[in-house]
């Protein structure tokens, strides 16, 4: 299986784009690059993750994410959410997945990558942070929940697609 990347922002060069399941998915050639319609529980929901892991064979993704401050590249081992919205809530049970699924070590390590905790502000707070003693995260604890619910194994870097562009 090619590279799958999931971001909340179309890449700049892609060879052809499919919209699903609420998703366009940007094809790269050896990258799909998966980017909700909305930032909503109409895009970002069990359902739909279920339909992309199935269509495009999905065992592992990497989100990507924005992170303030940016001090060059992490992986994202933890996070607290902090946004004030989860899109797991009231929709547990799905398929044969748990009400209550166990979000202990959701994130994998990426090798030769500083792992940080981050906290999760959602993109409507994320452009009004300013410096802090914390790491802030735009959406990836909204996101990564979803996906390891499913069985996708979750990677979370801040290298946000800046190189795809």
């Amino acid at each position: 299986m090619n590279l799958v990347l999931y971001g909340l922002y179309q890449p700049k060069k892609y060879k052809r784009k499919t919209p699903i399941l609420g998703h366009t998915v940007y094809d790269q050639g050896d990258c799909k690059i998966i980017v909700p319609k909305e930032f909503s529980g109409a895009s970002i929901n069990p359902k739909n993750f279920i339909g992309l892991k199935k269509k495009f064979n999905v065992e592992s993704i990497t989100i990507l994410d924005r992170l303030k401050p940016d001090n060059g590249p992490v992986c994202v081992l933890d996070h607290v959410n902090q946004s004030g919205y989860n899109f797991l809530m009231g929709q547990t049970p799905t398929s044969e997945f748990p009400t209550f699924p166990d979000m202990s070590n959701i994130y994998n390590q990426i090798k030769n990558l500083e792992g940080v905790v981050v906290y999760t502000v959602g993109p409507d707070l994320f452009s009004g942070v300013g410096p802090s003693s914390f790491i802030a995260s735009e959406s990836v604890g909204l996101i990564s929940p979803v996906w390891h619910y499913i069985g996708v194994s979750v990677f979370a870097k801040n290298d946000y697609l800046e190189k795809l562009r």
